[in-house]
């Protein structure tokens, strides 16, 4: 079997399962995630999980090695996004010893102080992983997206956050010019994948604010004019909330989260700096 450290995931769950294209993947606590948690919110990573395939062996092909690594970091870029912490395989242990975490492996970083989402059971929410959501995080390119989510996290200012937000949301554009066949611009791309996905449109503040710091370096420009922090703290966290519901809805697995928006302008306000407004 195949057998993953698994750093920095935080659940109520002891254990939980995921399917696998082989067999299933079984994640279990370690045994000392209670010293490890509070190590963890305290600006620090620590193996809290460990992540077991039974159906993966020294006997495997080497196609069925690079599914499951494809598989558990693509896990574990979805945890990230649950709990707003970077959950990394650092390791493989067991009978297979000689999986080095390569260049497709997302490395561990320290992160606390952002929202996670409200999971009723992680079995359940990963229920549909082959079946459904799987499908449709690769044709969504969501491995790229959530990495772009996660560095956000570990940004410096309101500017890099905003900035990690746009390209998001022109990848989003993208993957629905490829779904719709069409030459969208940006705020199209928006509104279109709003419609798919029964998501309430954000308004035009959010595309000015993008286009003022991605053409001319500021929050508040040209497009966006004369704006506090506060605005477009406020901007930010609403487009925040709104890529949330989308991934989500890609995943569909609304069902499985008692979601309340865990993003607001007040906390992006006093919580980053920002060197383009005041």
């Amino acid at each position: 079997m195949v057998q993953f450290m698994i750093a920095n995931l935080v659940a109520a769950d002891a254990t939980f399962e995921v399917p696998s294209a082989l067999g299933q993947w079984e994640f279990v606590r370690a045994p000392n995630y209670g010293e490890l948690i509070p190590r963890i919110n305290n600006d620090a990573c620590g193996n809290t999980y460990y992540a077991c395939n039974a159906a993966i062996t020294p006997r495997s092909s080497d196609t069925d090695f690079i599914t499951a690594c494809d598989e558990i970091v693509d896990i574990c870029l979805v945890l990230s996004f649950l709990t707003a912490r970077c959950v990394a395989p650092t390791g493989a242990i067991g009978e297979i010893t000689f999986i080095a975490t390569g260049d497709t492996f997302i490395r561990p970083r320290a992160i606390v102080g952002f929202g996670e989402l409200q999971v009723r059971s992680l079995t359940a929410l990963f229920s549909n992983w082959l079946t459904t959501s799987y499908t449709t995080y690769r044709q969504r390119h969501l491995r790229l997206q959530l990495s772009h989510w996660l560095s956000g996290l570990t940004c410096f200012s309101l500017e890099d956050i905003y900035l990690s937000v746009s390209v998001q949301m022109d990848i989003i554009k993208q993957r629905e010019i490829a779904a719709m066949s069409s030459n969208f611009t940006f705020f199209q791309g928006m509104v279109s994948a709003s419609t798919n996905y029964g998501l309430t449109p954000l308004g035009q503040d959010f595309k000015n604010m993008r286009n003022d710091i991605v053409h001319e370096g500021v929050l508040s420009g040209t497009n966006f004019p004369s704006k506090s922090k506060s605005d477009c703290s406020s901007v930010a966290a609403s487009t925040l909330n709104w890529i949330d519901q989308y991934i989500i809805s890609v995943l569909s697995v609304a069902s499985h989260i008692s979601y309340s928006p865990r993003w607001n302008g007040p906390a992006l306000q006093h919580g980053l700096p920002a060197h383009t407004v005041r």
